[in-house]
């Protein structure tokens, strides 16, 4: 699905509903207007869009029309090689805005899909640098979001350069716990909207070793583990486990053939 213009005004209809309440609306371009301005702009250039599990959004090389803030649901974002090999860059929740890969040249670099059904409102591109004209503000949200996005991709590669696979694991599965918590959504028992596949892909790691990695977490009382069930027992463990120095040491023979995360 290539959300071209003519196929967004064709399938989409325009979202006629305030933004308060919306748990999205921290990110959103929109938050710095005044009550009016928000109301007219919303009503004349915000969509709602649904996406249904597994459908794409924007491909790598498409022309930038929207960008999106994501309502409901979840989303990967993905690098993509010309040969086809890929690597998942970010697992986007509610509250996120997506698409801003493409505001250096018009063109996105990034892919991305939907990990569940979807709600989001897009943005048209045009709209949003007419916005930007008219507020500031409007500048500074986006400022905001794309260093958030960057401070995390830091930290991921900083992750994937030092940590062993375990704790690779360990340290996604609280930042990720961490940044719903921030929506207000945390849980005790959190269900990852991802593959094991596209996990693997994230943490830069085999299926075989993910599935290691899970094992050895729970084998230590860290987390308990149920299909994509994450049940974390002990945070502050968990936690040390993570920011300790000592390398974990190998796994033995035993955690071959454990219970696997699909």
């Amino acid at each position: 699905m290539n959300l071209t213009l003519k196929s967004f005004q064709e399938n989409q209809r325009k979202l006629n509903i305030p933004c308060d309440g919306c748990l999205s609306y921290g990110n959103c371009p929109y938050k710095s207007l005044n009550l009016d301005q928000q109301k007219k702009f919303s009503r004349q250039f915000v969509h709602k869009l649904k996406i249904n599990e597994g459908d794409p959004i924007f491909h790598k090389g498409d022309k930038i029309y929207y960008t999106y803030n994501i309502k409901i649901g979840f989303v990967k974002t993905e690098f993509v090689l010309p040969n086809g090999s890929h690597q998942i860059s970010q697992f986007a929740i509610p509250g996120d805005l997506i698409g801003l890969d493409g505001l250096a040249d018009g063109k996105h670099h990034l892919s991305a899909y939907a990990l569940s059904d979807c709600e989001m409102c897009s943005i048209p591109f045009i709209e949003l640098n007419k916005i930007i004209r008219i507020d500031p503000g409007a500048a500074v949200v986006i400022k905001k979001c794309m260093s958030e996005i960057l401070i995390s991709m830091q930290e991921h590669i900083f992750s994937l350069g030092t940590h062993s696979a375990e704790k690779k694991l360990a340290y996604f599965l609280l930042k990720f716990r961490n940044r719903l918590s921030q929506q207000a959504m945390r849980m005790d028992t959190l269900r990852l909207p991802m593959s094991r596949e596209d996990l693997r892909s994230h943490l830069g790691v085999t299926i075989e070793t993910l599935s290691r990695s899970f094992t050895y977490l729970e084998k230590n009382g860290y987390i308990e583990v149920k299909n994509r069930e994450i049940n974390f027992i002990d945070d502050t463990a968990l936690e040390n486990f993570v920011t300790t120095e000592k390398q974990t040491t190998k796994l033995s023979q035993q955690f071959y053939g454990a219970r696997k995360y699909t």
